[in-house]
């Protein structure tokens, strides 16, 4: 029986995964399920600030995103799944999909400091993302505080894993991943 793949892009806020999930889907042919646009959807229909909604917001979004991800596995559909996922809140979901398609899981990493600075640049730069998403961390440095890096639990789950340098380019490129996914999905 053939399954569908599920591509899980993932990092650290700031690590780049936005950027290159949304080139990866470009340049594959994958729709993209974005965590962060799903919850940018739910926060336009009520039209208030992340901050003004019920507190089970980010579970809510979550159960959103899953429930969408599986939706389309279910039904034949190859995709990729973009979400800053921590292991210890995310294992049980992306386990319960290893049933439904082949995972792979493209981590992106960069040095800690760089991926803080893109988080707050990007939040600075973009007053809407702070009102879609609250990153206090970007409040915190907008009032004169520095803000902390936190803590990332990267997934580790018993699928293929690479990860992907995003300091400059992506290392390994998108070409040299392609070949090696196919290659995996083929055997």
């Amino acid at each position: 029986m053939i399954k569908p793949y599920l591509l899980v892009v993932t990092g650290r806020p700031g690590s780049g995964k936005t950027t290159f999930s949304k080139k990866l889907s470009s340049e594959l042919y994958l729709p993209l399920i974005s965590r962060d646009e799903i919850k940018e959807g739910y926060v336009n229909t009520f039209q208030k600030r992340h901050s003004e909604l019920p507190d089970d917001t980010n579970k809510v979004v979550t159960d959103i995103f899953f429930a969408t991800v599986k939706n389309l596995l279910d039904s034949n559909v190859s995709l990729i799944a973009e979400a800053a996922f921590q292991h210890k809140v995310w294992e049980s979901k992306l386990e319960a999909l290893k049933s439904k398609a082949k995972i792979f899981m493209l981590i992106c990493k960069v040095e800690d400091e760089i991926a803080q600075k893109r988080y707050i640049s990007r939040g600075l730069d973009n007053p809407m993302r702070e009102y879609f998403h609250g990153d206090e961390g970007v409040d915190l440095t907008r009032k004169g505080y520095k803000a902390e890096v936190k803590p990332y639990g990267e997934p580790r789950l018993d699928v293929p894993t690479f990860f992907i340098d995003t300091t400059n380019d992506y290392s390994p490129s998108i070409d040299e991943l392609r070949l090696k996914i196919f290659k995996v999905i083929q055997e």
